[in-house]
């Protein structure tokens, strides 16, 4: 609409030099930022990181999911823990973005054990939403 009112005016080439200006102030955000504007705690494009198993059937309770990660258990499909690698899968517009930065330290200090390394990508069937959170803990 205000291309056609600009285009109405005296000086037809004026509304282009509106939408140009106009399309100037839009942009895209990076897929690395997080609901809220944070980063997220891997802090690096999920497209080049390797892609995570795809999500399994996981019939433990969400208090269960919550208990082990600190994510809210709503936004968790499930959890895999294993050595060296955990995995745990959530919604990425649901989960608490802080929760999900916390959920690595907890889940490794249960075991005994520190953080080694973590990531965050996305899983190999590409459910729709479906984040992988990749955990390896030190042995």
């Amino acid at each position: 609409m205000l291309l056609h009112t600009a285009m109405r005016a005296r000086h037809p080439f004026a509304g282009l030099v509106f939408c140009a200006l106009l399309a100037g102030c839009v942009t895209q955000r990076d897929p690395s930022v997080g609901p809220g504007g944070d980063l997220a705690p891997a802090r690096a494009s999920s497209s080049n990181l390797p892609l995570g198993p795809a999500v399994p059937v996981d019939d433990r309770s969400h208090a269960m999911f919550q208990a082990l990660t600190g994510i809210n258990g709503d936004a968790v499909a499930s959890v895999q823990i294993g050595t060296p690698l955990s995995y745990v899968w959530f919604d990425g517009a649901a989960a608490n973005p802080q929760r999900v930065a916390e959920a690595p330290v907890r889940m490794c200090t249960a075991r005994g054990s520190l953080v080694k390394s973590t990531y965050i990508t996305q899983p190999k069937d590409n459910t729709p939403g479906v984040k992988v959170l990749v955990i390896e803990c030190l042995t």
